[in-house]
């Protein structure tokens, strides 16, 4: 080649590279499942063009993934809907629909119940998550379990340090413990898995633990609680998901813990999505974890009262929460053994469905609960807005024997001796006239209460409840602000059809 033409060859491939497009990476993460999973045999996926099968359970089908950009998701139907309902509806993601299915795009993760022709047995959840950095699988302070594979792995004991990874794609049967450690993680995108459980037990337990982190795991078909954090103090919840059906699967238990953020979390559940509650302080010793199912006999061990104990500064936000029998959509109760339990928030988010109260207050102990500020918060489908008790409860360590939950023979309470007003009067004993003295003395109060700018899309199947025990161990200082019941204003208690006894200074605002 002469010495002109090299110049000449050189600049041409210098053009012709710089004028090629960019190499773009897909915005889809695929993860890849054990293929003897089952996938639904309705939602036939795709998502950007490929194919993802929906994994089968029996509250719905899961369609989980990660994203690196906004995703286009294609879902083909055995035959035409006539309804497609994305929820939470304040996303804005609007299916498009013909004849062979729909499709949507996402701008971004999030979480998603996909709900066709009314059918809330077998919705497609979707759970797109962000692109997630894995550990080092060689580091000796992780616990990796690979994607593809069902892993059998009983009981995970987690120490100081430690991280348990799930990468997308593993399913881990088994459950997951701490006690008394810092800096645990418990992440990635893959499934911890309780369906060949036949005993029921609290799933994910950190006790007396400091620092910890929980973040974008499906947490499927939970025997008993789902997360119990006991007696924890800067845990971090994020983009958790829990599907469960079974008995007494509360989403999260707060328990007896200081200073935890929960963000960008999903739940269906059988019981409570989120209970705080106050059983275990710290320093209760040989407690054992499977003993935790049964707490309100504080599995057998000694009331270990410490005066003037608290616990709160827990904030929850941005999350979805769908609850079904037995339970409510947020709350704190039963069990609450301890002095006070002050400033808890919930906000930015949206309850896609209840069964029961979506915010109650349950307390048959003597804890001082004030400060709980609710705002901007969503109601898809309300069964009952509110529900707050003082009162002698069956879970109480001074209910009359022969009604108290701890005893297996027990009664349900008789006629005469049951509220007026409850979302589950079989739940309360409220003593005769000349027995109400002697129980007050371990009845707690509820006081300085705030819900602002909560939204009613529908109006609430069932009244609203402000039950107090006794003058003195009652409800105080509730506002009532910016509540809306199917766009319209709430400025009356009867435009709720609330239910009072030894209530002060209830107070309706409309919107700032």
């Amino acid at each position: 080649m002469s010495q002109l033409a090299r110049p000449l060859v050189s600049f041409l491939m210098i053009t012709l590279l710089s004028s090629a497009p960019p190499c773009v990476a897909k915005p889809l993460i695929r993860y890849d499942f054990p293929a003897d999973l089952p996938a639904s045999g309705v939602y036939r996926t795709l998502v950007e063009g490929e194919p993802v099968s929906a994994l089968q359970t029996k509250r719905g089908a899961i369609l989980n993934f990660g994203m690196a950009g906004p995703v286009e998701v294609r879902v083909n139907l055995p035959r035409a809907p006539k309804e497609i309902v994305i929820r939470p509806l304040s996303a804005g993601i609007t299916a498009m629909p013909d004849d062979a299915g729909f499709r949507f795009t996402l701008p971004r993760p999030m979480n998603l119940s996909v709900e066709i022709d009314g059918n809330l047995e077998d919705p497609l959840l979707v759970f797109a998550n962000p692109e997630i950095d894995a550990p080092d699988r060689s580091d000796p302070k992780v616990r990796f379990f690979e994607a593809g594979r069902i892993h059998d792995a009983g009981e995970i004991l987690l120490g100081d340090g430690e991280t348990l990874y799930l990468e997308g794609g593993a399913v881990v049967r088994g459950v997951v413990r701490a006690r008394n450690a810092t800096h645990v993680s418990i992440r990635g995108a893959g499934i911890l898995d309780s369906s060949t459980r036949t005993h029921k037990t609290n799933k994910l337990v950190l006790r007396e633990c400091r620092d910890a982190v929980i973040e974008n795991t499906i947490l499927l078909d939970p025997l008993g609680w789902t997360m119990h954090l006991s007696a924890c103090e800067r845990v971090r919840v994020s983009n958790t998901r829990v599907i469960g059906w079974r008995a007494n699967s509360d989403g999260l238990d707060i328990e007896y813990s200081k200073h935890v953020r929960v963000d960008g979390c999903f739940w269906r559940t059988a019981d409570d999505c989120i209970a705080i509650k106050a059983i275990y302080p710290p320093g209760v010793m040989n407690v054992p974890f499977e003993e935790m199912i049964n707490p309100e006999t504080l599995a057998g061990h000694p009331d270990r009262r410490i005066p003037g104990d608290s616990m709160g500064d827990i904030e929850i936000r941005n999350c979805v929460l769908w609850n079904e029998r037995g339970g409510q959509g947020f709350e704190i109760g039963f069990e609450l053994r301890i002095d006070h339990i002050r400033d808890i928030v919930f906000r930015d988010s949206d309850i896609i469905h209840v069964n029961g109260g979506a915010f109650s207050i349950h307390n048959g102990d003597r804890a001082v609960i004030e400060n709980f500020l609710v705002e901007n918060v969503r109601i898809e489908n309300p069964d009952r807005f509110i529900d707050f008790h003082v009162g002698l409860s069956i879970y109480s360590d001074d209910c009359p024997p022969p009604y108290r939950r701890s005893n297996p023979k027990r009664l349900p309470p008789p006629d005469g001796f049951r509220p007026e007003r409850a979302n589950n009067p079989w739940q309360w004993y409220v003593p005769a006239q000349a027995d109400t003295e002697k129980h007050a003395a371990k009845r707690g109060l509820i006081r300085n209460v705030i819900l602002r700018n909560i939204q009613m899309l529908k109006t609430p199947r069932a009244g609203s409840i402000l039950y107090g025990y006794s003058e003195g161990r009652g409800i105080a200082d509730v506002l009532l602000e910016g509540i809306t019941i199917e766009g319209q204003p709430v400025m009356a208690a009867d435009e709720i059809d609330l239910y009072q006894r030894h209530v002060r200074n209830l107070e309706f605002r409309p919107a700032r």
